[in-house]
């Protein structure tokens, strides 16, 4: 049996930097990232003949990127209710957040500042909120409960109440 994929691709190439490139593409209800320059970005930076101060600067711009494409390489796709984004004037932001065990850890931003297209960008925000609102639930939970930092204020809550009643009841 043979079954359709539902795929739609967007590029992102910065207005003024044309050599960053993003790529995203929805497929099924996920959404995959593709730096696709994020190698020729680690080479320069290697070869770069650059004050120390500059390869610092440059190191702590790519970290981000570099940590974000090999933690999608180890977890896959995100889901596509795990993403969003937005177009105002012609910068694009696209915000996606990381699970681990089923909860939302840590979000990673996207931020392409000027398009090349906006047009091409704004369709890409609508197809997105559209199959979006097709998508089932990306987790267990709703609300505060989605989040690892939530349950994390849940049980240090927990904590205290717990102290406060034991030490209450010494009294």
């Amino acid at each position: 049996m043979q079954t359709t994929q539902d795929t739609y691709t967007y590029t992102a190439r910065s207005a003024d930097d044309p050599s960053k490139v993003v790529t995203f593409t929805l497929l099924n209800g996920h959404m995959r990232v593709n730096m696709t320059d994020i190698l020729d970005q680690a080479s320069t930076i290697a070869g770069s003949e650059e004050t120390p101060e500059e390869l610092k600067r440059q190191l702590s711009v790519q970290a981000k990127p570099i940590l974000t494409k090999l933690f999608e390489n180890i977890s896959g796709p995100v889901q596509i209710n795990d993403v969003n984004a937005s177009i105002q004037e012609n910068r694009l932001k696209v915000t996606l957040w990381q699970r681990v065990s089923g909860l939302r850890l840590a979000p990673v931003l996207f931020n392409m500042g000027s398009v090349d297209n906006k047009e091409a960008a704004q369709a890409f925000v609508e197809e997105l909120n559209t199959r979006k609102t097709r998508a089932p639930e990306a987790g267990r939970f709703s609300g505060p409960m989605d989040y690892w930092l939530g349950w994390i204020g849940v049980l240090v809550f927990s904590g205290i109440v717990l102290r406060w009643i034991t030490k209450r009841n010494e009294s």
